[in-house]
């Protein structure tokens, strides 16, 4: 899974992009933060990537950022190799 924040410029694009990433299906979660006017989405890594480039391409975002969630389902604990993993072991 990958998360993405995205800001974009004015009411009009933030509201475009929250309308387009609340509604694609396999978005897991969503947040819309208009003070910031930013957009924060969880979903698999290749479709996180293509709804992305589908805003930046229709133009408005100022920022992005990604990064991506390691989870094993298993134990419920963070996957080899993620930030928190590492942090624990320090």
């Amino acid at each position: 899974m990958r998360v993405y924040v995205l800001r974009l410029e004015g009411a009009r694009n933030l509201a475009w992009a929250f309308e387009v990433i609340s509604n694609a299906r396999e978005v897991a979660s969503c947040t819309f933060e208009p003070r910031l006017h930013q957009v924060r989405f969880i979903a698999p890594h290749c479709e996180a990537d293509a709804l992305a480039e589908r805003i930046y391409l229709d133009g408005g975002l100022l920022w992005c950022s990604r990064h991506d969630l390691e989870w094993s389902p298993v134990s419920g604990r963070p996957g080899k190799g993620s930030a928190k993993s590492a942090a624990s072991r320090r």
